[in-house]
């Protein structure tokens, strides 16, 4: 039978089943359908319970900082220097004058990374913000008012420029750093007004802790099922969920904006799987009929849309491991011209103007050192397991080698405040590829720094034990549960994904493992550290590295 011909007839058997799957299906999602729009009226209360929950909390900010603000001393200033004091839920205080001048802060007291972040962003903030009622307590002298000119033509300027007047206090949203800001407002009878900039990392706190663990709705057979209600930010970012831990965007039901003053965040609501009817089998097996008919005609083609699909990955890496390769070469000439500079700069006399090109010529050196590290990690992940490349041995001094690698994070640990130990138990030299050893200990160190809080401590150990060296770098952080002691050499696996975790793509242990690998030795996390955080062993075999 021609080809052309069975084709024709494998189309005319598949039309009608996929026509009747068709229909079925509809059927079945209109049912569907219609049951989930019942659903979400009767699930919707639960958003506007947790906006109410939400509003409630800023309503007692308010309260709270109106308190504050009524019992204060006399003078504003200290109050609000009070107010930063004493009160975790103030990040800065704002005063400014009836023509929008700042009075407080000065520029002095915004003098730190985050202090400079809130001065760039008030001037803005400041134009932006709320306008309020006038009503200055009269003076009387002779039964006769007393207003200054200057008080009276602010009140006139503002009386004819202000887009909208609220009363007493107002909320403004602002957009900073690292996400949506909240400024809360409040106007003096003087003509001034008084702004208070919320600390983001304690409203958020608070507002989780405010939030249920499980909503619940109860199906006919009088079982309890568990729903996901997830809050979103502005850019559209999870910042909680609370329910079931899976979430499916198939089974949105509802969808609700957040009141002000946090408007641009919203909430949906999921539905479980089995709060939502199921349809039969019928239209499912009468519609992959079909398809199975429609794939066998056309199975050719996808296989050879396939392949060129893999051609087409394959070409890609390849790219990145050239575009890698050719970065190795400026990033070289850039840490040789950097040692250039620094000897010529040794040559120039002490001065302000020297010690500003040393500390960025530092700076330079630092951060290409870091993306040569970068480099070396793609080529390490893109480098085909089939195909491994050797390593440059070379007599090195392990505890030398250590220090250097230790020197590189001496200013981000510092800055980190975090204190380092290193305790070498041996003094030998070995056969080593000591760029291997660096990169593993490189993205070890790296987690270091960005798990272990301020003020904890990193140890890192080496010494030789039944022919075979061994170097451990535990931390007193959080660690790392034994039953993910494999889970975390996998490539892009996060353990921890919520807002507060580091940013990282999660390559770095499969990286060090790999690196590990090609030296023959074995990296792997330690069931116990001495420090109570994490612990990492890398053990390399002494016979295969030709101790001297």
């Amino acid at each position: 039978m021609p080809r052309g011909l069975l084709l024709a007839l494998l189309l005319l058997v598949a039309a009608p089943l996929v026509l009747l799957g068709w229909l079925s299906a509809n059927a079945v999602q209109a049912s569907r359908r219609q049951a989930r729009e019942n659903l979400s009226s009767l699930l919707a209360t639960q958003l506007f319970d947790a906006n109410q929950e939400v509003c409630g909390q800023f309503d007692g900010y308010a309260t709270q900082l109106n308190a504050s603000l009524q019992s204060g001393t006399a003078n504003v200033i200290e109050t609000l220097r009070q107010m930063r004091r004493d009160a975790p839920i103030v990040r800065q205080g704002i005063l400014v004058d009836a023509d929008g001048l700042l009075l407080f802060p000065p520029a002095r007291d915004l003098m730190g990374l985050d202090e400079l972040e809130v001065g760039a962003a008030l001037p803005a903030m400041i134009d932006a913000r709320p306008r309020f009622r006038i009503e200055p307590a009269a003076a009387t002298k002779g039964g006769s008012t007393l207003r200054s000119k200057s008080f009276e033509k602010a009140i006139s300027q503002r009386q004819s420029t202000a887009p909208e007047w609220v009363d007493d206090w107002a909320w403004q949203p602002w957009f900073m750093g690292d996400g949506a800001q909240v400024i809360f407002w409040r106007g003096r009878d003087d003509g001034t007004s008084v702004g208070i900039l919320l600390e983001r990392s304690r409203w958020m706190a608070d507002m989780i802790a405010l939030l249920p663990d499980n909503p619940t709705v109860r199906r006919r057979d009088d079982r309890a099922e568990y729903p996901t209600i997830a809050m979103f930010d502005e850019t559209n970012r999870m910042m909680y969920r609370w329910g079931d831990d899976s979430i499916d965007e198939e089974n949105l039901l509802v969808q609700k904006t957040l009141s002000s003053p946090l408007s641009s965040w919203h909430l949906r609501l999921y539905s479980d799987v089995e709060l939502v009817p199921r349809g039969g089998q019928w239209p499912i097996v009468l519609s992959l009929g079909g398809v199975g008919v429609v794939l066998l005609a056309v199975g050719a083609y996808v296989l050879t849309s396939v392949r060129r699909q893999i051609e087409t990955a394959k070409s890609r890496v390849s790219f990145a491991g050239q575009v890698s390769h050719e970065l190795r070469t400026p990033l070289t000439n850039i840490r040789l011209y950097t040692e250039l500079a620094e000897s010529d700069l040794e040559k120039v006399d002490s001065g302000e103007t020297k010690e500003k090109l040393e500390k960025r010529l530092r700076v330079i050196d630092h951060e290409s050192r870091r993306l040569q590290r970068l480099v070396s990690g793609v080529l390490e992940m893109i480098r085909p397991s089939s195909r491994p490349i050797g390593v440059r041995l070379q007599r090195v001094d392990v505890r030398e080698l250590l220090e250097q690698i230790a020197e590189q994070f001496a200013p981000s640990f510092a800055a980190a405040e975090i204190t380092f130990h290193l305790r070498c138990d041996s003094n030998e030299s070995f056969n080593l590829d000591a760029d291997v050893i660096e990169m593993v200990m490189v993205n070890l160190l790296s987690n270091v720094e960005k798990y272990v809080p301020a003020g904890g401590g990193c140890w890192v150990s080496c010494g030789l034990s039944d022919e075979t060296l061994w170097i451990r770098v535990e931390d007193d952080g959080p660690g790392i549960k034994p039953g993910h002691a494999e889970r975390v050499f996998r490539p892009f696996v996060r353990l921890d994904d919520s807002i507060s975790a580091p940013s990282g793509t999660g390559i770095g242990l499969t990286i060090a493992r790999r690196a590990a690998e090609r030296h023959g030795a074995q990296l792997r996390l330690m069931k116990r550290s001495e420090h109570g955080g994490a612990g990492f062993e890398l053990s390399v075999p002494v016979e295969a590295t030709l101790k001297q």
